[in-house]
């Protein structure tokens, strides 16, 4: 580690170290009064498919509740990395790739799903570009940290996240919350549930986000697009008596966003200089040099039927789920004035059936058990997927000390079509032993996709025509055994070992190329989790270790209208995350994290590179055995601290949170990266005495305006860059009934 990383970590530990001894040195004085009092909230999982108090689950998971999402300020999928350490959630492009201690997919082709696993009320979600939603009506979001194979089978080597929307009540209740702050941002949310008869309650929820751009363009003075959301979810709980429960679920959703594509060339390695050659570096935030049209939009529209039985011997649970996504976006790819490339989509659809089926036995003596299966069935295509790069005139320009770089004229101006078919079949169990203060567990996950691929080839050829490697298989069994001891009533340690796998991916962009190997993962990881000072104090501490073999990684030249696929030899990923509650007071609430990872390539011999040129990138061949993974920062953290107290004029809040990261690479030779970053985020709230229905919130976001990089796309073009979000602030009142 370096000293500054050292300093960073030894400033959290010590935080977190000193708050601890606080709140247990309270522990004499209120020991009798709170004896097991568990004044920490408890907190309930689904991780395990099943119902479980967080703390007896033997894994590591991130839970965040509506109130917790609403007070941090987090908006969309995208905030969730500020309040989860050992997450980040950088984009490539306009594709959002979440990476979870360090595992995280690079490419962005069509059929190329991410590896870690999107769930919404149970229903998996395939489509990458999909996975970035808004959270209007969030019930809860559980981020299950490590290879999750055994229940939740492939593309979930990094882990999952599942995101759980509000549900039915039979008790009439609602909330609305209207909010406004700078750049003209306007987002309202509504909930209402109740009753329509003695068995039938039904919910509807709605989020409407508008926000102007946040950069000028750095020629015309243009704002960029900003952002245009809404979304629409309502649900009917059929409940006719009471171990049965239907709920049918519909969802619509329109995003619109253009800070993904608002960019800029890093220090200025860009094709377009041959255009531009005196083009400024672009160093302040507020401006961009990327077409001012540039943006990503994505229409969603689906729903499910969920059906959960409990029966004397256990619980049956069936789902079917239905998600059809149409993306469209239009790209500046040389990420300059010139415009030299665009790259852009009429309609990247994908449309996926899934059905989930499964057992989860009552206790037995000593055994329970789960099984299950799993179905899915769809495909993913580029309706339209276009590339311009056009360059008229030659050009000759010495590079000294490297080499002459010759520009000829050349002119690449293809549409084509391509999609994937999938089906995939999966079946799942485990069974758990009971033994006076241990449980074992062991269980896991055999799947099988087929994978079929159809293209033109870059209409190099008329018609559409099926990939020589038709039908591509992909098997594999994931297993998963847990051991855990119980310490005392409200503590545990436990250990765990497992495997994960990403599928296979066929090339469409050049159908004569082999496909990729699945990536499989293995991890070993052991824990504690427990209250400490009478229900005063959580902490939960997992140190793992990740053996990682075939991770697939992408390299895009787009002047040569290539997409090259490759499996990277193999890697090894070690790390401790912990979290730490404190119960101060009854008014005040401490909450720390922190994740360290050492992540490395161990045998990456060949791996394809870029080296800037500035007028774009050179592409080599570079052995990076031993070096540092893309996407993994050394040492992230938070710290919040939330206070609510009851004065004469009403109920007083102040939230505060802080989150450092060491900083991280956005491509596998960590040349493009991050450096250390720090935000602040802060909410004052007010809830009027004699009005409990109303709240009203003065929030900040990015307080200290820092600058740091949300979205990068390497290729032999540019190495193009957007920036994170500046500092925003607004008012925001909440009517709840």
């Amino acid at each position: 580690m370096t000293h500054k990383s050292m300093f960073k970590v030894t400033m959290l530990a010590s935080l977190i170290g000193s708050q601890a001894g606080f709140a247990l040195g309270q522990e004499k004085a209120v020991a009798e009064e709170n004896k097991n009092s568990q004044l920490l909230e408890e907190i309930i999982v689904t991780a395990q498919r099943k119902e479980q108090s967080l703390q007896d689950v033997p894994m590591s998971i991130t839970a965040l509740s509506n109130e917790a999402l609403d007070r941090q300020g987090v908006n969309s999928v995208a905030d969730i990395a500020r309040v989860a350490p050992a997450v980040n959630m950088p984009f490539y492009g306009s594709f959002l790739q979440p990476s979870i201690r360090g595992v995280s997919s690079t490419g962005a082709n069509v059929g190329d799903n991410s590896n870690v696993a999107l769930y919404v009320d149970g229903v998996y979600q395939p489509q990458q570009i999909a996975t970035l939603i808004d959270l209007p009506d969030v019930q809860q979001i559980e981020i299950l940290k490590g290879p999750q194979g055994a229940l939740y089978g492939q593309n979930a080597t990094g882990g999952v996240i599942l995101v759980n929307s509000l549900s039915p009540s039979f008790d009439t209740q609602g909330k609305m919350s209207v909010s406004y702050g700078d750049y003209d941002a306007k987002r309202v949310r509504g909930y209402v549930t109740g009753a329509l008869s003695e068995t039938v309650a039904a919910s509807f929820a709605a989020g409407y986000e508008d926000r102007e751009g946040f950069r000028e363009q750095v020629i015309t003075g243009e704002t960029d697009k900003g952002l245009n959301s809404e979304v629409y979810r309502g649900k009917v709980l059929f409940q006719p008596q009471d171990n049965t429960a239907i709920t049918l679920t519909g969802y619509y959703s329109d995003r619109s966003d253009s800070a993904a594509y608002a960019g800029f060339p890093l220090a200025n390695n860009t094709l377009g200089r041959l255009y531009y050659p005196t083009l400024p570096d672009l160093t302040n935030p507020d401006h961009y040099a990327t077409d001012a049209d540039s943006e990503s939009g994505t229409e969603s529209w689906g729903g499910s039927l969920n059906g959960v039985f409990d029966l004397e011997t256990g619980t049956v649970k069936a789902l079917l789920g239905y998600a059809d996504n149409s993306t469209v976006y239009h790209a500046d790819i040389d990420y300059s004035p010139a415009n030299l490339g665009v790259a852009y989509a009429d309609d990247l659809a994908s449309e996926y059936t899934t059905m989930d089926v499964n057992f989860t036995s009552q206790q037995f003596g000593a055994f329970s058990f789960l099984v299950g299966g799993f179905y899915m069935n769809g495909e993913e295509a580029f309706n339209k997927n276009g590339l311009q790069v056009e360059l008229l005139a030659p050009t000759v320009i010495p590079i000294a000390p490297v080499y002459v770089n010759t520009f000829p004229p050349y002119r690449v101006n293809r549409e084509s079509y391509s999609r994937v078919e999938k089906e995939v079949y999966a079946a799942y169990a485990d069974i758990t032993y009971k033994y006076e203060d241990f449980t074992f567990t062991a269980g896991g996950r055999y799947t099988n996709e087929d994978q079929k691929g159809f293209s033109n080839n870059n209409s190099a050829y008329p018609v559409v025509i099926e990939s020589p490697y038709n039908t591509a298989s992909f098997s594999k069994f994931s297993p998963r055994v847990t051991a855990t001891y119980a310490l005392t009533d409200d503590s545990n340690i436990y250990a765990s070992w497992g495997k994960g796998f990403k599928s296979g991916i066929l090339n469409m962009v050049d159908l004569t190329a082999e496909p990729v190997d699945p990536e499989v993962i293995t991890s070993s990881e052991i824990g504690y989790k427990g209250f400490l000072a009478d229900g005063k104090v959580s902490v939960n501490v997992a140190v793992f270790n990740y053996d990682y073999k075939d991770l697939q990684v992408v390299s895009y030249l787009p002047s040569e209208g290539k997409y090259l696929q490759q499996n990277a030899a193999e890697a090894e990923i070690k790390g401790v995350d912990l979290d730490v509650g404190f119960f101060v007071t009854e008014e005040l609430t401490l909450n720390a994290s922190v994740s360290w990872l050492d992540a490395q390539y161990d045998s990456f011999p060949d791996a394809q590179t870029f080296v800037p040129t500035g007028y774009g990138n050179r592409q080599v061949i570079k052995d990076l055995s031993g070096e540092d993974m893309l996407r993994a920062p050394e040492v992230a953290g938070t710290l919040s601290a939330n206070y609510e107290r009851e004065t004469s004029f009403g109920r007083v809040g102040a939230f505060a949170s802080y989150y450092y990261n060491d900083g991280y690479g956005f491509e596998i030779s960590n040349r493009v990266r991050n450096e250390s970053y720090e935000l602040i985020d802060a909410e004052l709230s007010l809830v009027p005495k004699d009005l409990a229905e109303l709240r009203i919130a003065l929030w900040g976001k990015n307080l200290t305006d820092e600058t740091y990089l949300a979205s990068v796309l390497v290729s032999d073009l540019v190495d193009g860059a957007g920036y994170a979000d500046p500092r925003t602030f607004g008012l925001r009142a909440e009517l709840s009934f």
